[in-house]
């Protein structure tokens, strides 16, 4: 054989040895994604950036000088994500919201609560946030490896790496106390330190109303607008009232009109039926025409769902029974 059919042979061999080879080879999806991120910061970072074992790229950092965050946690935080080329995806920041054209008078941008510790947050957030202490600031890359949950079985939620930019604007031990405390300097602030009737609950009457108390399982309409602590308003069936909050709704089921309701048990009954037990606590202090401002605790009110306006909120209510089956409402409490 001369060399140039010895060459040739050589060639070919080590042709079909590499199509072999590139056949057996399968690389996962989490690979392809780590070499990808890996280019991406060499290119825009000049391959400065921290990263941790984990996968997570540390953009910028300051820790903060407040109370650490540790795994059980609850911490308040204002936060934008964006994508690799740094459009925003989503934020509760409302001045971000303003520039990018998301913002909406009826959206809540107010601090959210990161509760760690019970498998609300995926993994890279949660991996994250125990960086930080109150007062501090970080922007990370979190790769989708690390948007599971801390449980068997949880899915991916990212579909891309994404950029999380949050600020630790609160970090407090026991949400449920700091629910509590919140209350009280609400009582002190607005009406004169009035106490709790119960735990988590306080009830101011406006207007005492006429004839007896109203009673469980007694069939009644009302006025009402909800509010968080800080005054946003989240709901009303006062058409007016939501006009004014932009948060009118067109299509709203009632059209507007007085709800009506028949008085559940607040001790037997759980806050997924027709109203939360706040308000049919609410209701069993009242008469009919009777006004009164309730504002209570997460137990009373929506406890650890997500809403709109986030888990564990504490809540105020305006409340006006209807008198004598009169579809009278004046002006609510402002």
């Amino acid at each position: 054989m001369n060399k140039l059919l010895r060459l040739n042979f050589v060639l070919i061999t080590l042709a079909s040895l590499s199509v072999s080879c590139a056949k057996e080879i399968s690389e996962s999806s989490e690979d392809v994604e780590k070499r990808y991120l890996e280019s991406h910061v060499k290119v825009m970072y000049n391959d400065t950036l921290e990263k941790t074992t984990s996968g997570i790229y540390i953009i910028s950092m300051v820790q903060g000088t407040g109370l650490a965050v540790d795994d059980t946690s609850g911490v308040y935080v204002r936060y934008s994500t964006m994508d690799l080329k740094k459009n925003y995806l989503s934020t509760n920041n409302d001045s971000i919201a303003k520039i990018i054209g998301t913002y909406a008078d009826s959206t809540y941008f107010g601090p959210k609560l990161f509760q760690l510790g019970d498998y609300s947050l995926i993994k890279g957030i949660e991996e994250t946030l125990l960086k930080m202490r109150e007062g501090g600031r970080i922007k990370v890359i979190i790769p989708t490896w690390l948007s599971n949950y801390n449980y068997t079985g949880s899915s991916y939620t990212l579909s891309t790496p994404t950029i999380y930019d949050i600020e630790v604007l609160k970090v407090v031990r026991s949400v449920a106390q700091f629910q509590i405390d919140t209350l009280e300097a609400y009582s002190k602030k607005h009406y004169r330190g009035i106490d709790s009737i119960v735990n988590g609950f306080y009830c101011k009457k406006l207007e005492e109303g006429i004839g007896d108390t109203l009673k469980v399982d007694e069939y009644v309409s009302f006025w009402y607008v909800a509010r968080l602590l800080d005054g946003f308003v989240v709901d009303t069936n006062i058409e007016d009232t939501a006009r004014k909050y932009r948060i009118y709704n067109s299509n709203r089921s009632d059209g507007y009109a007085a709800m009506t309701h028949t008085i559940t048990d607040p001790k037997t009954s759980s806050s997924s039926g027709t109203l939360i037990r706040g308000m049919d606590k609410a209701l069993l202090n009242m008469k009919h025409g009777g006004i009164s401002v309730a504002f209570f605790n997460s137990d009373w009110g929506y406890g650890s769902s997500a809403k709109s306006f986030g888990r564990y909120q504490p809540l105020v209510y305006w409340i006006k029974v209807v008198s004598d089956g009169k579809d009278d409402i004046d002006d609510d409490d402002d």
